[in-house]
């Protein structure tokens, strides 16, 4: 891990650490200051070489310890542990409190921790020198303690000063419209004053024919292939670069009505959210009819002709390779089209389109008409019975990190987790009131004689499989498709290339193993 040098004068070795809290601090004169004391103390002793390997957090706070958790000290303590640096080596630092602003205990344990190891501390604004045998001696001790003491101190006085002046910030933005920051969304600039926001009206105009578009029924890639043909620049400048999550994401931000919302970890400290603090660029009725089209599981009812358009696994249909929603492409009205990996046409995913007409032919004409015998096979009350204790569980867990994060707001790893566990909440509420909705399940052989060029037909077909299946995953490549049911039951491999007989499906249920069929 670290350089070794053999041959030469130096017969010790010396390894700089250099930390600063926030990224800004590296156009200052703190990483220049710490680096010139660094030289000088080399200078004055040339007995020692520095390691080719300097451990750098630039703006890692050690406040909360964060350095010593995840960053280049962690790698540093790390590397002491198992023994690949060796005793006698000695770590460069401009103050004791580079290493730690924790509470006393922790910062002196982490000092002591080093030096038992035999690696030595240089404090160079001191020139105290720290060694195995300081721990013998009350005066180093008692100097070192005092040293975390004030750093400790220092920083909670930093922190609390810091978290009131955003309050006051928030609060003047509240009642005056006062800016918080000059940061804002990319439809906005900040005036030459520096006063307010003011819309960028090129992007306003691009932004209302999305939301415009949206209302009347397109598609987000169709959406996506509307502004890349009319070479409708995208908000950071590109031309034919808009993709169909960027849209998503416009279409739901809150911002776009003129309305500030704090982070995940903001609110978590009771933060609420600050209307008309942003200059609106959509109408709140238009923002909100949008958000109705976006939500609702199967789209904007009625906005065309072509029966074709509704596709039967709308919202059921995932990659098998990167997980991605699988979308329907070049519908025709005949019924062509293909089912597509969105990801791939962004060179993320390798997953190739495949023809719409094969997979529902055998997940329509196989699967669908099944369904009754899958019941018979399942355990619905069992599955929502133990979906409700999941959903238990999930909401004391969000609870709990909520309760963390006002704890320890500077940890972003909490506010991730309660956006992931947010979403899986969200979506097992989805999957439990389609349990309790579905009541007895019905037969599926109705299907079989179904004219699906029928616009209610396509309907009625796309809701039973709604109220049956929980989700599809297709591998495009293989012609399979991995099944899961709302009823527990998984189905993994069923063709999809070529459809199977159904006498030959319903003779496989016999080698279920548990919740699993293999096929």
């Amino acid at each position: 891990m670290l350089s070794r040098y053999e041959g030469g004068h130096h017969d010790k070795e010396a390894i700089a650490y250099v930390r600063f809290s926030t990224a800004s601090q590296q156009y200052g004169d703190s990483l220049r200051r710490q680096n010139a004391l660094i030289s000088e103390w080399l200078s004055q002793h040339p007995d020692y070489e520095l390691d080719d390997i300097t451990y750098q957090d630039l703006g890692l706070s050690a406040y909360s310890g964060m350095n010593a958790t995840r960053g280049a000290l962690y790698d540093f303590l790390d590397a002491v542990e198992h023994g690949y640096i060796a005793a006698g080596t000695v770590l460069l630092v401009e103050s004791l409190d580079r290493l730690s602003r924790e509470k006393i205990s922790d910062a002196t344990e982490r000092l002591k921790s080093i030096l038992r190891s035999g690696v030595e501390v240089v404090t160079l604004c001191d020139h105290t020198h720290y060694s195995i045998d300081s721990l013998d001696d009350p005066y180093v001790l008692i100097k070192a303690i005092l040293i975390a003491q004030r750093a400790n101190e220092e920083s909670e006085t930093k922190s609390r000063r810091m978290r009131a002046a955003w309050q006051k910030k928030r609060e003047d933005a509240a009642a005056t419209g006062k800016l918080i920051t000059r940061s804002c969304p990319r439809w906005l600039t900040v005036s030459p004053g520096g006063e307010k926001f003011e819309l960028i009206e090129e992007h306003a105009r691009t932004i209302n024919l999305i939301f415009r578009l949206r209302l009347k029924g397109c598609s987000l890639n169709g959406i996506t292939k509307t502004l890349n043909e009319r070479g409708v620049p995208t908000l950071t400048g590109e031309i034919g670069r808009w993709n169909p999550s960027t849209i998503e994401s416009l279409l739901g931000n809150k911002a776009l009505t003129g309305t500030f919302t704090p982070s995940y970890q903001t609110m978590a400290k009771g933060v609420s959210e600050i209307r008309g603090y942003f200059p609106p660029v959509v109408p709140d009725k238009l923002f909100h009819d949008v958000q109705g089209v976006r939500l609702a599981r199967f789209g904007n009812p009625g906005v065309s002709e072509n029966p074709y358009l509704i596709n039967i696994f709308r919202s059921l249909m995932y990659c098998g390779t990167c997980g991605h929603s699988i979308m329907l492409t070049s519908v025709d009205k005949k019924g062509a089209g293909y089912y597509a990996c969105p990801m791939r046409r962004l060179h993320r995913c390798s997953e190739p389109a495949i023809r719409r007409d094969h997979v529902d032919a055998a997940l329509v004409g196989v699967l669908l008409c099944s369904m009754d015998m899958l019941q018979a096979n399942g355990t619905v009350m069992g599955t929502a019975s133990q979906l409700e204790n999941r959903l238990v569980e999930l909401n004391m867990s969000i609870n709990r990190l909520i309760a963390a994060l006002q704890i320890a707001p500077d940890v972003p790893e909490l506010a991730m987790k309660v956006r992931e566990l947010s979403k899986e909440l969200r979506a097992g509420e989805l999957k439990l009131r389609a349990l309790r909705n579905r009541g007895v399940a019905g037969s599926g052989e109705w299907i079989a004689g179904l004219n699906l060029a029928d616009r209610r037909n396509r309907e009625r077909c796309r809701d039973y499989a709604a109220r049956h299946i929980d989700r599809l995953f297709l591998h495009t490549a293989e012609g399979r498709c991995d099944v899961h049911l709302l009823n527990g039951l998984r189905l993994i491999n069923f063709p999809v290339k070529k459809k199977l007989p159904v006498s030959s499906f319903i003779s496989s249920l016999a080698y279920l193993c548990g919740d699993t069929l293999i096929l």
